[in-house]
C-alpha cells in the first residue's frame, strides 16, 4: 500500500475552495488506488453527494463511507469514538435500510501529503443507537434548521489497519 496522496491532489477540481471537500476527494480516490476489499475486490468511488455510500466493492458490492481528517480519529476516557456525523435523519435512514456499511476513517498528514492512520467499523456494529442528533442551526444560519449528527462507538469495534 502507498501511503501517500499526491498522485491523487492531482485529479482534484482545482476550482474547489473547501479543505474540507477537497481532501475528501482525494482521500476517497486513495482508498480506490490502494485499498483492496475483504473479498480481494477493487473499491470504486461512487459520485459525489451519493448517501452515506463513498465507494463500492465492484465484486462482491460492499458498500464502504469514507470519512477523514487531519485529526486523529481518538478513543475518548469513556471509552468511545465520537466522530461528526452527516445530516441526522438521513444518517438514521441509511443505517436503517437494508443497505449496510462499513465506515472507513483515515487520517492524513497535510504537509507530507500521505494516510498516516486507518480505523474500520463494520456495518454489524453501526446502529441507529450510534446516531447522536445534534442541536438543529439557528434561524439566522445558512441552512436554518440543518440538523447535523455525531457517531459513537465503543472502543472494542473500531479496528486498526494501520
Amino acid at each position: 500500500m502507498d501511503n501517500s496522496f499526491e498522485k491523487e491532489m492531482l485529479q482534484i477540481n482545482s476550482e474547489w475552495k473547501s479543505n474540507s471537500r477537497i481532501y475528501g476527494e482525494v482521500i476517497e480516490l486513495w482508498v480506490e488506488n490502494n485499498i483492496p476489499c475483504n473479498c480481494g475486490g477493487r473499491l470504486v468511488t461512487q459520485p459525489a453527494n451519493q448517501k452515506s455510500i463513498d465507494c463500492i466493492c465492484n465484486q462482491c458490492s460492499k458498500n464502504i463511507q469514507v470519512k477523514s481528517s487531519a485529526k486523529p480519529f481518538t478513543i475518548n476516557r469513556d471509552g468511545k469514538l465520537k466522530i461528526l456525523g452527516a445530516e441526522y435523519t438521513t444518517t438514521l435512514n441509511s443505517i436503517n435500510s437494508e443497505i449496510d456499511w462499513d465506515l472507513m476513517l483515515i487520517q492524513y498528514d497535510k504537509e507530507l501529503n500521505k494516510v498516516v492512520n486507518i480505523k474500520v467499523i463494520i456495518a454489524e456494529n453501526i446502529k441507529a443507537r450510534n446516531v447522536i442528533p445534534r442541536k438543529p442551526l439557528g434561524p439566522n444560519a445558512r441552512r436554518a434548521g440543518w440538523q447535523g449528527c455525531y457517531l459513537e462507538f465503543d472502543a472494542e469495534v473500531v479496528k486498526e489497519l494501520i
